[in-house]
């Protein structure tokens, strides 16, 4: 999928002293020299440069976003593997520097060629940064302005229907509507047990399973946001293909696709290598379908679904849920609530980036590739 061009650079468009790159890293490495001898602490990330070679052209390449990560940690490793054969420097933004960063974004102090944004829907900091890096003509993944038509459930789920993809059954109610039973009609479609969940959300915030399609029942879910739209949808069951549960975590990562099994059960987010073999067992090459036609419907780079399969065989056994999630797990390192996501699908996603962003650097239209990434 072709992705426009990041606005033009020029260096009059830079502060004076930004340009002055060799000035700024030896600026940079004296301040924690001297902050580390007087005893202070030096948790907040660096700019992580290649290992041969050097970031040519740009103080930093490429800039991600996620709160909690350390700089010392197994995804930030596998980024800089990936991004050092290409000369690309990297800085991370957590909870520690993300205002400082945002701040020197606004400015053109740093301006890299990409942003990747992990925690915007969960820090509002983050989106900050986001907006900050798209007003400065940083390519943004994703796109501020893509958001609500991408990853809001009641904006999405009409576009959905009207493309013919497979969704469950929904009533939506808007913010402000008055909470009601659902009508004869819409049980007959939505069922006698039913699902809230807000149109923002993210990690299953606020979602209530099993509820009956009352006025009550609805209520009281839709009391975790009353300012959001609901939507109230019909439960999709799942089976089992082999040991695990029949559910998977699909993912577009530009233009590339990807699968992973991926289930909550046992109050864990639980992701497992997904193989060829398994997608000759269980036919699954339909899954990767709809990864394409949800890509062509959105025009996000880069994102992750979910998706049920309601049944052995047949059409229709692929239902979509969750729809869009522009802010993917790529953690591998082991956290609470989770078994991590597989370190060797991470490596991979990380060279995709890698590419991405080399190609964005050197102003070269994105690859016109849809391979299907898998382990043996």
């Amino acid at each position: 999928m072709p992705t426009p061009d990041p606005v033009e650079r020029t260096l009059s468009s830079e502060p004076f002293l930004s340009r002055f790159y060799t000035f700024r890293r030896i600026a940079d490495n004296l301040s924690r020299k001297i902050g580390r001898s007087l005893g202070h602490p030096d948790n907040s990330p660096w700019v992580m440069r290649p290992g041969r070679g050097r970031s040519a052209g740009t103080y930093v390449d490429f800039l991600f976003g996620l709160d909690y990560l350390s700089p010392n940690a197994t995804f930030v490793r596998l980024l800089q593997k990936a991004f050092a054969p290409y000369g690309l420097s990297l800085l991370l933004a957590n909870d520690r520097n993300v205002e400082s960063v945002t701040r020197d974004v606004a400015r053109g102090w740093i301006r890299p060629h990409v942003y990747l944004d992990l925690c915007s829907t969960l820090d509002k900091r983050f989106l900050d940064l986001l907006k900050a890096c798209a007003a400065q003509g940083v390519y943004p993944l994703a796109d501020p302005n893509l958001l609500a038509s991408c990853t809001f459930k009641a904006e999405l789920q009409p576009r959905l229907e009207g493309a013919g993809l497979p969704v469950p059954p929904t009533v939506i109610f808007r913010a402000g509507e008055p909470d009601r039973d659902l009508t004869a009609e819409e049980i007959a479609r939505i069922g006698e047990r039913c699902v809230a969940k807000p149109s923002k959300g993210a990690a299953a915030r606020g979602v209530a399973v099993g509820i009956a399609p009352t006025a009550a029942a609805i209520g009281k879910a839709r009391d975790f946001d009353r300012a959001d739209d609901w939507l109230v949808q019909k439960m999709i069951a799942w089976g089992r293909c082999g040991h695990r549960a029949a559910y998977l975590r699909a993912y577009h990562v530009f233009g590339h696709r990807s699968l992973l099994w991926w289930a909550r059960e046992d109050g864990l987010d639980k992701y497992e290598r997904l193989t060829w073999s398994d997608v000759r067992e269980y036919d699954l090459l339909g899954a990767v379908e709809l990864i394409d036609r949800l890509a062509d419907l959105i025009g996000l780079d880069y994102f992750s679904t979910e998706i049920a399969i309601t049944a052995d065989s047949g059409p229709g056994r692929f239902v979509l849920i969750d729809y869009v999630n522009d802010q993917c797990d790529m953690d591998p390192d082991p956290g609470p609530g989770k078994r991590s996501v597989p370190e060797e699908w991470v490596a991979w996603a990380c060279a995709r980036i890698a590419e991405f962003v080399w190609r964005k650097k050197h102003r070269l239209e994105t690859a016109q590739v849809k391979a299907l990434w898998l382990p043996d």
